[in-house]
């Protein structure tokens, strides 16, 4: 296979893959969607250049953040009036846009890995702090952030540990050290990786999952006005829906 079609046949995967792990944000039972689809990933940075690994987590970023934030699509064109090549054109300019910080952190994973151990920790932290600068330090759009997945997960238990961010770290290391398992320098040093990753889980299973405890009953309601898109913003309706919540 000739390396051209070899990387569109990549790019293609990871536009795929990044789109289907946003499953597990809608039905929370599908958590290991994240962790299945970074994993090729990681084995397609074996030995990639950076700029050719930047390319496919930019093309993998884009799957994710497009299938993310599809709705958008909806409020600009059915809602707003935007013709429909505008509207989709501007959803994936902003995929695009918010998988240039994903596409930076794989970049300088591939420039800084050394072929150990310790590339499992570069990637963790490097996907973390992507996902910060992505919502919270520059853009401000935390949507689908990778912990966000796993309220349902055996990773639950980092919650109050590590909050949401950390528990994506956790599910970019747990990729990273299964992908060293096709790793072609691994060698003989295969065994670590799974022993490593079931360590990380099981102790997610036996920490505290709450720093809190109920000092009496109390009562909760939530409110949902349901109020659809294009009746939200107008006036006629906005003392009855106001009415609702009071």
């Amino acid at each position: 296979m000739s390396p051209r079609l070899r990387l569109a046949l990549h790019t293609g995967a990871a536009v795929g893959l990044g789109a289907l792990q946003t499953l597990a944000f809608v039905h929370t039972a599908l958590w290991w969607l994240p962790l299945a689809s970074l994993v090729p990933l990681v084995v397609w940075l074996d030995a990639a250049r950076p700029a050719r690994a930047a390319w496919l987590a930019w093309a993998y970023g884009i799957g994710w953040m497009s299938a993310g934030v599809w709705w958008l699509f909806i409020s600009m064109h059915r809602y707003g009036g935007l013709a429909a090549p505008l509207a989709a054109a501007a959803v994936l300019l902003l995929a695009g846009a918010l998988a240039l910080f994903l596409a930076a952190a794989v970049a300088a994973y591939a420039r800084w890995r050394r072929g150990t151990p310790w590339d499992v920790l570069l990637f963790a932290a490097l996907w973390l702090l992507a996902e910060l600068a992505r919502g919270q330090w520059f853009s401000g759009f935390p949507w689908v952030a990778s912990g966000y997945a796993q309220v349902d997960s055996p990773l639950a238990g980092f919650a109050p540990w590590v909050g949401g961010y950390g528990m994506g770290a956790v599910v970019g290391g747990s990729a990273a050290a299964l992908g060293r398992l096709a790793h072609r320098h691994a060698g003989g040093r295969r065994t670590w990786p799974i022993a490593g990753v079931a360590a990380l889980w099981a102790l997610a299973l036996v920490l505290p999952g709450s720093f809190t405890r109920p000092a009496g009953e109390m009562s909760v309601a939530l409110l949902q006005t349901n109020v659809s898109q294009d009746e939200k913003f107008a006036t006629e309706h906005m003392p009855q829906t106001l009415a609702w919540v009071g």
